[in-house]
């Protein structure tokens, strides 16, 4: 009794789950913008009559006959334009009696959900296996479209619609929404920035950390140490939009504690990261009993300190740096060891 009764939950689970959520116009999947979305027909269904969600089955009312419907939906933008609705990775039913074809069209409905109201407003696919697009050219703003997808049964032998997993995703000016939270930033230690965001409005910086202020497009950041922040966008339609930009918080030099001038063409020069960006450098290294042995204002590549002292090699040891950029702070004045090992 317990298996029969294991096999027959399966069982109404089975059928349970067998219709995608979908399968109606009053249940259509929204779609978002570039934003890539994976369904399928599988087990989906049709009402075909005047009046009803999903249509008349008579051909040429869409421009094909419903097999196993399945229905999505998109927002045009305030401006409006051309929207293409891109299928891609369609990969049906592996089954000689299965259909092996996904048809398509896009629709405008001025009365939501009602067979009778609906226009088609995009190029119609009759059946295709390989990636299309639907074109619908010119779309009014702020108006909702379905886009109707469905099986078909036309090939010779085949006696059940296609059933397939596709890829779907719209695009086009139509529906473009811009959020840009500008370019990444690198900055010193204990400074600022200002964010350079694009987005509609209603938008929010997060997180909030080190921000002046989180709901304005140019918002002062302070942070103490590196951070990515988001510009998030919510559409009327509940889609969401976002984009992010990282602060990197970085020493305004690297300064290595070793060199091992033996000639091998590694590590051979004292090669202090970024020090190109202060011209006006200053650098004394000292030996340990303070005298000076190296001393250079503008150190760059040609200019690196290589363990002499005049052209003589200094022996192996522990000697002291000085590093001044000049910048008029004093977060930018270095002391530390540097070692010579050969």
């Amino acid at each position: 009794m317990k298996v029969l009764f294991f096999l027959s939950l399966t069982f109404i689970t089975t059928l349970f789950w067998a219709q995608p959520p979908n399968d109606n116009c009053v249940n259509a999947t929204r779609l978002c913008d570039e934003q890539p979305l994976t369904a399928n027909n599988n087990g989906a269904t049709v009402t075909a009559c005047p009046n009803c969600e999903d249509g008349s089955s008579i051909a040429g009312n869409f421009c094909f006959s419903l097999e196993n419907t399945t229905w999505f939906m998109f927002n045009t933008n305030s401006v409006g334009g051309d929207v293409s609705i891109n299928f891609t990775n369609i990969n049906c039913t592996d089954d000689p009696t299965y259909d092996n074809k996904l048809q398509a069209v896009v629709l405008n409905a001025s009365i939501p959900c009602n067979e009778s109201s609906y226009i088609a407003v995009s190029n119609c696919e009759t059946g295709s296996n390989t990636d299309f697009s639907l074109t619908a050219p010119n779309l009014p703003p702020n108006t909702t479209y379905y886009i109707l997808v469905d099986g078909d049964l036309s090939n010779t032998g085949a006696t059940n619609p296609a059933e397939c997993f596709f890829e779907i995703t719209t695009s086009g000016v139509g529906v473009e929404i811009l959020v840009d939270a500008g370019p990444d930033q690198e900055i010193e230690p204990e400074s600022s920035t200002v964010l350079n965001g694009n987005a509609p409005n209603n938008f929010e910086w997060t997180p909030p950390n080190f921000l002046s202020n989180t709901t304005i497009l140019d918002p002062t950041s302070s942070p103490e140490q590196t951070i990515t922040y988001f510009l998030n966008y919510t559409a009327t339609d509940g889609c969401l939009y976002q984009d992010d930009v990282t602060i990197v918080v970085s020493e305004p030099i690297s300064i290595p504690n070793t060199i091992t001038p033996n000639e091998d063409g590694i590590n051979d020069t004292w090669k202090i990261g970024r020090i190109d960006n202060y011209p006006g450098a200053e650098i004394n290294v000292y030996d340990r009993w303070g005298q000076i042995v190296f001393s250079i204002i503008g150190y760059t590549d040609a200019r690196r300190w290589d363990g002499t002292n005049n052209g003589s090699k200094l022996p192996s040891g522990t000697y002291f740096y000085s590093i001044d950029l000049k910048t008029g702070s004093d977060n930018d004045i270095f002391i530390g060891p540097i070692t010579i090992i050969h």
